[in-house]
């Protein structure tokens, strides 16, 4: 008899119990996992620093991606933490000892971070909790370890703002979650996964979310894109001047879903600047390079979508070569802002839209008709696509002439579309698409070719 209540008892139990470990389970099995974002380190390193909760903390270890709580600290709320000798020590405003060594993977959470709960680094709020690294100078990295899902809401905004429409705002959470998964230990050199800035993606914590860009990243939840079972690389930019780039086309290796697009949907885009061959030089040295006088710049090859593929720039000393995005990298990104671009001389001013044509006695735009007339007095269109437009300093091909385009005489005047490398997803095109209706899926499949989005 006492055999049979026992037993009745132990089932009876199992049937409360196991509804409850299911549900845990399930919750974990949805929960995000960690990522480590560097806050502070190399130069920028912390000498110290003060960190602040209204619910108190916990201390524990950041493992596998995971969070394993460890000593709560539920009567302080603000902790002050120091490289002392190489071990991470945490003190209270009195100065009495709460932690001797906080470790190399420990982490200090606010007590809800459960709760979305906000933990201040010197005054600046995020999600997650703070790990500390000492260095041998003295210093310490800081670093955020916190879920995919949160870090993705600290880059969205900055990476497109939140005024945007929601299906882009969606199709961006997923390329950025995708590129984030794998992109992990990009930095592992340095003890973490990714950097705030345009190395990897610009991270801005809590302080640079908006409720429109967190609803995009909770209704894509765990979304990533695949290529044939693997996340893709979603590499993303601002605009493709009309044509995305193949992978290899601006860097080397060749990737299936990386493929180069005629972006129908892409905003006008124009750009123009002048570099002098002084300033020219002093890049090209800045970079290692030793050319000398600078002579000449020549566009010395195109790839299919029209692109820029090589740029030869020839000196006394030296000629050089720079090929694909080593151009932009060189003379600066922010400056060259896509390989999509025309040469000229300095006979137009800088920032000018204009071309001379013949002699140099008229003068038409690139948005005007050009017509030809010939010795029987005929007028034909000109077809601008293959036009030869001569300067005083020489002709200037455009359209699929394989003709070199040189300058020789000191400046030279850039004149482009697009900003971006061009590989993957512009974010100008997904705006548009998103305008006209499309949904963050046909917008990423359109950009990102044969992927699956799970």
């Amino acid at each position: 008899m006492k055999s049979t209540i026992r037993t009745i008892i132990v089932i009876m139990l199992t049937i409360l119990i196991l509804p409850v470990a299911l549900n845990f389970e399930a919750e974990a099995a949805v929960q995000s996992e960690y990522v480590k974002v560097g806050l502070k380190f190399g130069s920028n390193s912390a000498a110290a620093c003060t960190l602040t909760s209204d619910e108190g903390f916990i201390l524990g270890t950041a493992e596998n991606r995971s969070f394993i709580e460890g000593m709560p600290l539920p009567a302080y709320n603000k902790l002050n933490i120091k490289n002392e000798n190489g071990n991470i020590v945490i003190r209270d405003d009195n100065g009495t000892l709460l932690s001797a060594d906080l470790g190399s993977s420990g982490c200090v959470m606010p007590a809800d971070y459960n709760e979305d709960g906000i933990i201040y680094l010197d005054g600046v709020p995020y999600r997650g909790g703070i790990m500390l690294r000492g260095q041998s100078n003295g210093t310490m990295t800081v670093i955020n370890f916190i879920t995919l899902e949160h870090y993705i809401y600290g880059v969205l905004n900055s990476e497109l703002n939140h005024t945007n429409p929601r299906e882009a705002l969606k199709a961006q959470a997923v390329a950025a979650r995708s590129f984030g998964e794998r992109n992990l230990g990009k930095h592992s050199a340095d003890g973490f996964d990714f950097c705030t800035s345009t190395h990897c993606q610009v991270y801005k914590g809590y302080s640079g979310e908006y409720p429109a860009t967190n609803k995009a990243v909770d209704e894509t939840e765990g979304e990533l894109m695949y290529y044939k079972g693997e996340p893709a690389a979603a590499f993303y930019y601002k605009n493709s001047g009309g044509y995305t780039q193949n992978s290899e086309d601006v860097w080397t290796e060749s990737v299936p879903y990386l493929r180069s697009v005629k972006d129908e949907y892409s905003p006008s885009y124009p750009w123009k600047t002048s570099l002098s061959f002084d300033i020219i030089r002093t890049k090209l040295e800045t970079a290692g390079f030793r050319p000398g006088v600078i002579e000449s710049v020549s566009i010395n090859g195109r790839n299919t979508t029209r692109a820029v593929s090589e740029l030869k720039i020839k000196g006394s000393d030296a000629t050089i070569y720079l090929k694909k995005e080593m151009i932009r990298n060189v003379l600066g990104a922010t400056i060259i802002k896509s390989n999509l671009f025309e040469l000229a001389g300095s006979y137009a001013e800088a920032g000018s839209d204009e071309w001379f044509l013949s002699n140099g006695s008229s003068v038409v735009g690139p948005g005007s008709k050009i017509y030809v007339i010939n010795g029987s007095g005929a007028v034909k269109r000109l077809d601008r696509e293959n036009a030869f437009l001569i300067n005083n300093q020489g002709t200037v091909r455009q359209g699929n002439s394989a003709a070199t385009e040189t300058v020789t005489c000191g400046t030279v005047n850039f004149t482009g579309y697009g900003y971006g490398h061009g590989v993957g997803m512009p974010q100008d095109g997904a705006v548009e698409m998103a305008k006209q209706g499309f949904t963050y899926d046909e917008i990423l499949k359109y950009y990102y070719t044969g992927i699956e989005i799970e």
